[in-house]
């Protein structure tokens, strides 16, 4: 029976024959194994002890331990050596392959960053040579330039390009600005060379300053950036007003002479004869249309209607009861009116309105008191009236004082500013104005304080008036300097183009180039001498650009013949490639020859260069590689996570949709590298729950500032609910509704559920009707059961000595919930029948039902 177990001892037996002939196997085992550690210990010696990389490829190429090839394959660096490493290690050793393609990979991509980086850098080159710098040409930049893992020489290059850039926008910008007020600055002059009878001379150094500023802005650097239309419309409105200003300084003394003799006539006591006065009028000097004034006209107008018509003499009254019935009917009229007068002035010093007071005053001080006598209530109505008037009077002329000594003190203070010439006169004429301003408000100031402020605003002004001499000697200069490039230019055409050999147009084109921007640079010259200046270097530069022109023209025959050309060569034969390039030869040397304008050269070679590339159209590549795709995935995508993290400055009620759109957009975007998949997961996923915790901090609060509002209104509706008990048992002092009500509109706004609610009780508690009393103590009881009621369905705890009715209500309500399901009535339900339940109420039971609302928060 037992016998399968002796089967199984002699089967597990040792047999000592068989392990007598293992043994020396075991032994050789071991031997060749401890000669191989030896062997791979020493080719890692000798991996880790390679002097260089050739040693290294060499090395792998011929050893037999993978260990000391991956610990050689460390020092393969160069892109030859990696490619030969790879090819001979691709079936052999997985690791080294792996490794070796990498660096490779890392290569080619460090090289198309730097690629990328030094394309940036040239367009940034270019940007900087260019004549005139676009800023939508620097944001084109900017949107190619990539900072991560570029070259520190490219990146510190391109940032000092940049920096270049960015300082020449600046100019730019500070440029306009200057042109801009300079045209401002002239129409302002313009204005007030017509509106106003003004000092010619000054008029004219302003405008020599504001010359001077728009020459300096046209000989800037960065003048080709300014719109053409402020030089234009600037040099118009300059010509203008030299032109008036020529006049009136012409004009000066006929202008003096109407007024002289105006104000003689004037003067006069005795009758003038019209017709004298008519020819003595036409015999002054004539005035230009520009310098017409309407006031001499109308004062020369009234002056000849006031001779012309006859005076009739005063005749005698007989009739004594007429005049006294009119001196009665005229008492009567001016009593109301000194009545009117004097309650206007009464209602000014109350009102504080000092003009208006001294208005009535005038008023009454023009009605003769001995004809028509104001009564004795008036006339102490009146003292007292007048003596406020001249408390009050004392007040303005202290305050103005005080005013213009402030004024003082900011006119000393300007030089210590350090402001630009212009921002300094416009701030000495406003404190000039505001003075000007005091004297018709509070009087006429004390002499000493109109020299000591007059003092401190020509002190100020001296450094004005400099640069405005300065910029007149700039005018000066500028003026000899056109000139001498006027005969520069006439000069140069009569040496090339009087000439047996065809004259070099290339260099003609450039000098013309040349000059005209030398003259646009030129600065501000005075106005009576820039018409003829322009036209004088017009006509010189015309002798050289005529002849030039018809050239260009036949240029560009030429070139549309090479386009033509071109456009026949037919692209299935075997040397249309050598006659395309002998065509693109011909138009380099063209072009090198005679430059054309440069819109008219750009539109010719995007059109030859369309016609050749229809020859050598070829297929593009398919779509992109899955990589790029990838990349340019996970760039969309830290697009939309910088998006997401710039949204929490965002507006609250904007979040929401920010959210939305967010998570399908991050839906509807491809796979990235796996590499960085976790990454910029983790990155999203960061960004949205800082914008939901926001949201829902934001939404914490609305609810919190809803359950203070409900609050605040429930103790206002308790409040007027206990003073109508109060008031029916004649308890408490009464409420004036008014009072009530402006305690209503001084509280918030509910959500509009709540708001209808609680505001109809609030109406039905105001109105009192219909024993409205009775009803809130009869709704007591009421009150207190749904009060529990609500204590249950919001989980707070109710008073010790109600928990057996809690208890009972609390088995309610599950059978009501049970019964009802989806449609029973929720904690929110349940305060808005609260809030619609009047009652009266004590103060712990008020206690329960703020504490209920802060809970609920609705």
């Amino acid at each position: 029976m037992f016998g399968f177990l002796f089967k199984r001892a002699d089967r597990n037996a040792p047999k000592s024959a068989p392990q007598r002939v293992v043994a020396p196997q075991d032994a050789l085992r071991a031997e060749a194994r401890q000669v191989s550690d030896q062997a791979r210990q020493q080719a890692l010696q000798q991996a880790q002890a390679l002097p260089d990389e050739a040693a290294a490829v060499a090395f792998i190429l011929q050893s037999t331990f993978a260990d000391a090839r991956l610990c050689a394959a460390q020092q393969v660096q160069s892109s030859a050596a990696l490619e030969q490493v790879l090819q001979a290690c691709r079936n052999t050793d997985r690791r080294v392959a792996k490794l070796m393609q990498g660096r490779l990979d890392s290569g080619r991509q460090q090289q198309l960053i730097a690629d990328k980086a030094a394309a940036s850098v040239a367009q940034a080159l270019r940007l900087q040579q260019e004549p005139q710098l676009m800023p939508n040409q620097v944001a084109e930049l900017d949107r190619g330039w990539d900072a991560r893992e570029v070259p520190a020489d490219l990146l510190q290059q391109f940032t000092q390009l940049r920096a270049v850039l960015a300082d020449r926008l600046s100019a730019q910008a500070d440029l306009q600005r200057s042109a801009i007020g300079a045209l401002n600055s002239v129409r302002a002059l313009h204005s007030q060379a017509k509106a106003t009878t003004v000092n010619a001379s000054q008029l004219e150094q302003e405008l020599d300053a504001l010359e001077s500023q728009m020459a300096v802005c046209a000989g800037h650097a960065e003048a080709l950036s300014l719109p053409r239309h402020l030089a234009v419309e600037f040099a118009q409105e300059a010509q203008t007003l030299r032109k008036l200003l020529s006049n009136l300084q012409q004009h000066q003394a006929a202008l003096q002479a109407r007024n002289d003799a105006l104000a003689n006539w004037e003067a006069a006591t005795e009758a003038l004869n019209p017709d004298t006065l008519k020819a003595s009028w036409s015999a002054l000097p004539k005035l230009p249309a520009a310098l017409l004034d309407d006031g001499l006209e109308q004062r020369y107008q009234a002056l000849l209607k006031q001779h012309t018509v006859a005076p009739v003499k005063p005749q005698k009254i007989h009739a004594p009861a007429a005049s006294a019935e009119a001196t009665e009917a005229t008492g009567t009229t001016e009593r109301p009116q000194i009545a009117e007068a004097l309650d206007g002035l009464e209602k000014a010093l109350e009102d504080g309105a000092l003009q208006v007071a001294m208005d009535f005053d005038k008023v009454l001080r023009a009605i003769d008191f001995k004809l028509h006598k104001p009564s004795a209530t008036q006339n102490t109505r009146l003292a007292q009236a007048r003596g406020e008037l001249t408390r009050l009077q004392g007040w303005a002329r202290w305050g103005g004082n005080v005013s213009r000594e402030e004024l003082t003190k900011a006119a000393q203070e300007l030089p210590q500013q350090e402001l630009a010439p212009a921002e300094l006169a416009k701030k000495i004429g406003s404190l000039r104005a505001r003075w000007k301003s005091l004297d018709g408000n509070s009087g006429p100031a004390p002499k000493i304080l109109w020299e000591g402020f007059d003092a401190a605003c020509t002190n100020a002004y001296a450094p004005v008036a400099a640069h405005f001499q300065q910029q007149a000697e700039q005018r000066q200069a500028n003026q000899a300097n056109a000139r001498t490039l006027i005969d520069e230019v006439l000069q140069y055409a009569q040496a090339m183009l009087p000439t047996e050999v065809a004259p070099d147009w290339k260099a003609v084109a450039q000098y013309c180039q040349q000059k005209q921007q030398a003259w646009k640079n030129l600065g501000a010259i005075n106005r009576s001498e820039k018409k003829a200046l322009d036209n004088s270097f017009s006509a010189a530069i015309d002798t050289l650009l005529a002849p030039l022109a018809q050239q260009q023209d036949i240029e560009i025959a030429r070139r549309e013949k090479l386009i033509t050309e071109a456009a026949q060569l037919p692209a299935n034969q075997r040397d249309t490639a050598e006659r395309v390039k002998e065509l693109q030869q011909r138009w380099q040397e063209q072009a090198k020859a005679l430059p054309l304008p440069r819109q008219q050269e750009q539109e010719l070679w995007l059109r030859f260069r369309g016609a050749c590339d229809a020859i050598f159209a070829q297929r593009k590549e398919a779509a992109s590689s899955a990589d790029a795709e990838r990349r340019d995935n996970l760039h969309l995508r830290e697009e939309q996570c910088a998006l997401l993290e710039a949204a929490l400055d965002r507006p609250d009620a904007e979040l929401p949709k920010i959210l939305q759109q967010a998570q399908q957009e991050w839906a509807r975007s491809g796979q990235v590298p796996r590499a960085v998949q976790a990454q910029i997961d983790a990155r999203f996923q960061a960004a949205i729950g800082a914008l939901q915790a926001r949201l829902d901090q934001s939404r914490q609060q609305v609810a919190l500032a809803q359950a203070d509002a409900l609050r605040d209104k429930l103790i206002l509706c308790q409040q007027v609910e206990a003073s109508i008990a109060q008031t029916d048992t004649g308890s408490a002092v009464t409420r004036a509704e008014s009072d009530w009500r402006d305690s209503w509109q001084a509280l918030p706004k509910l959500a509009p559920t709540f708001e209808k609610v609680i505001a109809a009780r609030f109406e039905r508690a105001l109105q009192n009707s219909d024993n409205y009393a009775a009803t809130l103590e009869r709704q007591r009881p009421a009150l207190q059961q749904e009060l529990l009621r609500a204590e249950i369905l919001a989980g707070i705890e109710s008073p010790a000595e109600l928990s057996r009715e809690r208890l009972q209500l609390q088995v309610e309500v599950l059978q009501a919930s049970l019964k009802a399901g989806a449609s029973a009535r929720n904690i929110e339900q349940q305060l808005l029948h609260i809030c619609d339940l009047p009652a009266l109420m004590d103060a712990p039971t008020l206690q329960r039902l703020l504490k209920l609302v802060t809970q609920a928060k609705p």
